[in-house]
């Protein structure tokens, strides 16, 4: 079966581009994968540490509060007890949404257990009016700092999880683009064969009939050339000696 030259080669470099496309799309399809498996977690470590801070910066501005009061301030101190009491309460509410580790949310209870002691202190102070007493701001403060360590503990436990993702995916990143590396080195090879494809299938035959052609020596009827392949190029060999032994027949008959 005689195949087309045009075809050939329309066929090969169809098939290089079939291999970059396969590459392409493996490589999308990884990265959605990837996207869709560590996007949404890594999201909610980082929202959990960030009102992780809230929380410690509020914590912070109560126990200067309890400063402000032991002081004699204690209408600022109020305001900003009523304040930080606030961004608590809605920053542990954002801390429950993002609840995805395990153990997360064991931590989230303890918090609010010291949290809710550390309030109630903080109250009994108020409601009694006891200002200026050494051994009430130690309790105090030693409640301030258990709860500041859970909330710590909370944050230490979403970063250790953000690193190990970021690891991970750092890894099937490498597994993402392999398919890539491969279909690029596989096309630069198919590219080489390809090459050689052409120079044996379609240049070195060429070659030859322009040889031959140089070569001829009258009155032979045919071109010393052999192609051996079935396409336009032997076309052209059987369409070049049918021509000479048509010109021979001209002059013959002259």
């Amino acid at each position: 079966m005689r195949k087309n030259l045009k075809v050939k080669i329309f066929s090969s470099f169809m098939l290089l581009v079939a291999m970059l496309l396969i590459a392409g799309v493996m490589s999308i399809w990884e990265l959605n994968k990837m996207n869709s498996s560590y996007s949404n977690v890594i999201d909610h470590n980082y929202l959990s540490i960030e009102h992780a801070l809230k929380v410690t910066h509020a914590l912070e501005r109560e126990d200067s509060g309890i400063l402000m009061f032991f002081l004699g301030n204690r209408d600022e101190a109020m305001s900003v007890f009523e304040s930080a009491d606030s961004n608590i309460t809605l920053s542990m509410i954002e801390i429950k949404k993002n609840a995805t580790e395990p153990g997360e949310d064991e931590l989230i209870e303890n918090i609010e257990n010291e949290y809710n002691t550390y309030s109630r202190l903080l109250d009994s102070v108020i409601t009694n009016n006891i200002g200026n007493n050494q051994a009430v701001y130690k309790s105090l403060h030693s409640q301030f700092t258990k709860t500041k360590k859970t909330v710590t503990s909370l944050m230490e436990l979403n970063q250790s999880n953000m690193y190990s993702k970021a690891n991970e995916m750092h890894h099937k990143l490498y597994q993402t683009i392999m398919p890539s590396i491969v279909s690029i080195v596989l096309a630069i090879v198919f590219a080489l064969l390809l090459n050689f494809y052409i120079s044996h299938y379609f240049v070195n035959p060429l070659n030859k009939i322009i040889t031959a052609t140089q070569n001829y020596i009258p009155p032979s009827n045919n071109l010393e050339v052999d192609i051996k392949s079935e396409d336009e190029l032997k076309t052209l060999q059987l369409e070049i000696n049918s021509l000479i032994r048509r010109l021979q027949s001209y002059y013959k008959t002259k």
